[in-house]
């Protein structure tokens, strides 16, 4: 079946609701033995937990994603546990809302911090282990699979979500970079920009902020986290075997869409 992911585990960030959380779950069901990682220890442990009672394939770990100790000791939980890790999904994020003149520095290197230098430490963490497993296996070549969620605002501005876009624009550069730094070594480093996803960022749950976004989609709806997560199984999938460097828009359209003009009115 294509998608399947027996015999891989995958550190899943940011996985205690949302996308994070549909992408646990689906990569679960797809075979692969999982560990749940996100700062709100109650949650993952119980998505952890209603995943497999038995901690066979599927565990949780509380961490702090934006300090290195804990990102190390979340990979030392996966590897004691699964013995390895063959893919990497990150899907932490925060908005920092705020216009470019008002926001506060503060927020700004928060936004970097969740959005950006959390990918970059786990990712060079994760990257070594993966060489190094397969240098002791004596293969030439690992076979492991980084995806990295950011949002279309990584290419549109939207002026109170500044710091969101400037820092999903650099995890975006991020992603493209690594991707080139590790394919002689085997590992595909990939992107989701979604755009418009329900329950993903809070200011979809008001009813005009909701609208205001599905009249600028094609698709005329939000999307589903479900949905970012068939695109994260896909890209970490062997069927996207030889796709690497890319950030593929799941947006319904929106980002393609110029809105029409009203018709002028006839000369009279």
């Amino acid at each position: 079946m294509a998608g399947r992911l027996e015999g891989k585990t995958a550190i899943v960030t940011g996985a205690a609701r949302g996308v994070g959380l549909a992408i646990a779950r689906r990569f679960y069901d797809a075979g692969a033995h999982v560990i749940l990682a996100d700062a709100d220890e109650e949650e993952i442990q119980k998505e952890a937990l209603a995943l497999d009672e038995t901690r066979e394939r599927a565990i949780s770990f509380r961490c702090d994603q934006t300090k290195r100790l804990d990102l190390n000791n979340l990979m030392a939980a996966a590897v004691d546990a699964y013995d390895s890790v063959d893919i990497l999904i990150h899907t932490a994020s925060v908005v920092a809302a705020g216009d470019a003149l008002e926001l506060e520095e503060s927020e700004f290197q928060r936004a970097f911090d969740v959005n950006v230098k959390s990918s970059f430490i786990l990712t060079q963490i994760v990257a070594k282990h993966m060489i190094q497993r397969a240098e002791e296996n004596e293969q030439k070549r690992a076979n492991g699979a980084i995806v990295n969620v950011s949002a279309i605002n990584s290419f549109s501005v939207i002026p109170n979500r500044f710091a969101l876009g400037v820092s999903m624009a650099a995890l975006d550069q991020l992603t493209r970079s690594f991707a080139v730094a590790f394919a002689e070594d085997g590992i595909r480093v990939n992107g989701i920009a979604p755009g418009g996803i329900s329950g993903r960022f809070s200011g979809l749950s008001e009813p005009e902020a909701r609208k205001a976004v599905v009249d600028r989609t094609p698709m005329q709806r939000l999307g589903e986290p479900s949905e970012i997560a068939d695109a994260a199984l896909f890209l970490a999938s062997d069927q996207a075997s030889f796709i690497t460097g890319q950030v593929i828009v799941a947006d319904g359209g929106r980002s393609i869409f110029d809105m029409p003009m009203p018709e002028p009115e006839a000369d009279k």
